[in-house]
């Protein structure tokens, strides 16, 4: 299994590591991508669990997310509006059974990957966003790398185990450890203070973890064991997604209101 990890890895960092390069079109375009695959697992997920989402609405509203994020507009309120209006008027109509809990789970699901999903473009459309989306993807990945080799190699001590069993305090731990020694060593790339490399690299590693938990939180509610397959040796698009969403948020707060970027 590591194996397959490894060989996905090497062929999707370069490609999101390269988008992240070009910037601009190349990069919404590929992060409302992987949103609009991330949202459609979540909506099977949802169905999977009883629950009548609507995922075709839920994709639109991600689209939107994600666009507004990337180049916001006046008019963004009023088409979200017009959404939520035409999603309810249309319950008046269909008047399904169970149709309430599906629409609100869309609404919720839409927020949580397209909403957060939008903080890459927002930290990417930074001054030098660039290496700071850079940064914040390569931290929060060493933080699932760090938990990953410490718990397998030193887990005793159960971590939020009734959301996922598999946790150990010994990986978060060493996911902690991990993200800043990595901010650490981007730090002169950055220009960034020693102190601040580790409260950032810090703040990465527990926003990860906890957007990670989320997810499995979510997983265990629809009792599935991963978002999808689509991934070899990673499981879905949302189970390699749900740590990232929580990192791109505190990068981008961090930046703009301790660093003022």
């Amino acid at each position: 299994m590591l194996k397959i990890r490894l060989i996905t890895a090497s062929f999707l960092i370069p490609l999101i590591l390269g988008s992240v390069y070009f910037g601009g079109l190349v990069f919404f375009a590929l992060v409302t991508l992987v949103l609009l695959f991330a949202g459609a697992e979540f909506f099977k997920m949802a169905r999977h669990a009883g629950y009548s989402a609507m995922p075709v609405w839920g994709g639109t509203l991600i689209a939107l997310l994600a666009w507004n994020a990337f180049n916001p507009t006046d008019h963004f309120r009023l088409i979200v509006t017009g959404l939520i209006i035409a999603a309810l008027v249309l319950g008046v109509f269909r008047h399904a059974e169970g149709w309430l809990a599906g629409w609100a789970i869309t609404l919720a699901g839409a927020l949580y990957i397209g909403g957060l999903g939008g903080y890459f473009l927002l930290v990417r459309n930074l001054p030098n966003g660039m290496i700071w989306t850079i940064a914040a993807l390569v931290t929060a990945w060493m933080t699932d790398t760090g938990a990953y080799l410490a718990g397998t190699r030193l887990g005793r001590h159960g971590f939020f185990t009734r959301i996922s069993p598999k946790k150990t305090w010994e990986g978060a731990i060493g996911g902690w450890v991990a993200a800043p020694l990595t901010m650490l060593a981007l730090g002169s790339i950055l220009a960034l203070p020693l102190w601040h490399c580790v409260i950032l690299g810090l703040l990465i590693g527990i926003a990860a973890t906890f957007g990670d938990l989320a997810e499995s939180l979510l997983k265990r509610q629809t009792g599935v064991k991963d978002s999808s397959h689509i991934v070899p040796g990673h499981g879905g698009v949302l189970d390699r997604l749900d740590s990232l969403l929580f990192a791109a948020v505190v990068t981008y707060y961090y930046l703009v209101w301790v660093l003022h970027v």
